[in-house]
């Protein structure tokens, strides 16, 4: 464990190193899962085994914290045309024309726009990363940038029916008070000859003539609402 926290803290800082350092991480760790592979063929002795396995994982938790490093570097360059937080160079109002766009500056340091998305992903699920280290760790398993990526699909997939749950819910509140308000108005309405008489005088002409069928519809939605509502209550005394 403290050779792997040597190796963490030993990370480049620059993108260019932490690419190298990926490439011979990678090709490294494959070696490694070779000779893995090779000690249970030949059933040589279970330590050997043992300090391959550890090489292994230290490796694979080493790429993944590299790859999260890049994807911090990567949500630094700005997608903002004036100034670039990246090279830390000040673009004058004059220039900002010339500024160079996001994607353009990932194609440039090497990277393609997928390659791109998956660091800053795993940037922004820093948590999830440690999950799968820790996941790995107690399985005696080698961390993988592609289980972090499945966790991160499934969280986004709970995110997604949470909210649609929540929107579900203040649709349903929504139709709840628009029958209550409807309902309620009503009965709380005084009505009385005079009063009625006042609101029909007050009318314009074209309303007053359209009156009585208003009232009809009006009535004919209650007696709607009033059929489903017998409807449930016998289903309900029924159960």
């Amino acid at each position: 464990m403290n050779n792997m926290t040597t190796v963490q803290s030993k990370l480049p800082n620059t993108i260019e190193d932490l690419k190298k350092f990926i490439l011979v991480g990678r090709e490294k760790l494959t070696a490694v899962r070779a000779n893995i592979r090779a000690i249970d063929k030949l059933q040589l002795a279970e330590d050997v085994r043992e300090q391959k396995k550890e090489e292994a994982q230290m490796l694979a938790e080493a790429l993944l914290d590299a790859e999260v490093r890049i994807g911090d570097l990567l949500k630094t360059i700005p997608k903002a045309k004036k100034g670039n937080q990246y090279t830390g160079k000040m673009v004058s109002d004059t220039d900002v024309d010339n500024q160079k766009p996001k994607k353009q500056v990932i194609e440039e340091l090497g990277f393609n726009q997928k390659q791109a998305e998956r660091f800053e992903t795993l940037s922004s699920n820093k948590d999830l990363v440690e999950q799968v280290k820790a996941e790995a760790r107690e399985n005696e398993d080698i961390p993988t940038r592609s289980r972090v990526l499945q966790l991160v699909k499934e969280k986004s997939k709970q995110e997604q029916y949470i909210e649609q749950e929540f929107k579900k819910i203040e649709n349903e509140k929504a139709i709840e008070l628009n029958y209550h308000n409807a309902l309620f108005k009503i009965l709380t309405l005084d009505i009385n000859e005079v009063d009625v008489q006042i609101w029909f005088n007050g009318m314009m002409q074209e309303e007053r003539q359209t009156l009585e069928n208003d009232l009809d519809e009006a009535i004919s939605k209650f007696q709607t609402i009033k059929a489903i509502v017998e409807k449930n209550n016998k289903i309900r005394r029924i159960k």
